[in-house]
């Protein structure tokens, strides 16, 4: 059964612009921030983009359901790039997409086995 849908999309100019601000650190996890700060700055903004894109959907699509906030949202990679989140009772479903100067996320949160 689908719990909720959520899309959010992130000007990448603006995470690069903060990429040396501790709003970086409170948004991201200790093991996102290790995965971000391989990539040299500007890859580092795009996948910060789509990483926050993809919280901010996951919130929306869980927030009715779970007390959450964006920090507690923790999307990471499976074995072939593909983000995932794991940190709910829940599947969720995301994808990622960056295009010039942004980044988009949809999310769908279901219930375990749907």
């Amino acid at each position: 059964m689908i719990i909720g849908i959520g899309c959010d999309i992130v000007e990448i100019s603006r995470i690069a612009n903060a990429l040396n601000k501790p709003v970086i650190q409170r948004i991201l996890s200790e093991k996102e921030q290790e995965i971000a700060n391989q990539y040299p700055d500007k890859r580092k903004a795009e996948w910060i983009a789509g990483r926050f894109a993809a919280k901010e959907a996951i919130y929306k699509a869980i927030h009715k359901v779970v007390d959450c906030t964006i920090s507690d949202i923790e999307v990471l990679q499976d074995d072939t790039g593909a983000p995932v989140c794991t940190c709910f009772d829940y599947d969720v479903m995301i994808s990622i997409a960056h295009e010039k100067e942004y980044a988009i996320a949809y999310a769908m949160v279901l219930t375990k086995g749907s």
